[in-house]
């Protein structure tokens, strides 16, 4: 399976957010087992608390998570691109998918 073929479930090709999800996986996290897993810890200590929230820099994006939600922004338009906000659960559910995607 390519990373085009890439979808977790309840994905949704028109939403703009998930579409962001994919791009920022494809290009930043890439098929990075390590990188994929310190988001997934990241994830979950943001989501318990543990630590307030966390951000990543990457190639192409900016990543913060948040308890509630992460948010997505594009580091490489000459202008500032939007900032999408997206549910954490969401967020975390493409993640785990984009894991067993990798390692298949």
């Amino acid at each position: 399976m390519s990373e085009n073929h890439f979808t977790w479930t309840g994905y949704q090709s028109t939403e703009s957010a998930h579409r962001l999800i994919i791009a920022y996986l494809t290009i930043d996290i890439q098929k990075s087992p390590e990188g994929t897993m310190e988001l997934l810890e990241k994830i979950n200590a943001v989501r318990s608390r543990q630590i307030p929230e966390w951000e990543r820099i990457g190639n192409a994006y900016c990543l913060r998570l948040f308890p509630d939600f992460a948010e997505i922004e594009e580091d490489f338009a000459e202008e500032l691109g939007k900032v999408e906000q997206i549910p954490i659960a969401v967020f975390e559910a493409a993640v785990q998918s984009w894991q067993q995607h990798i390692t298949s």
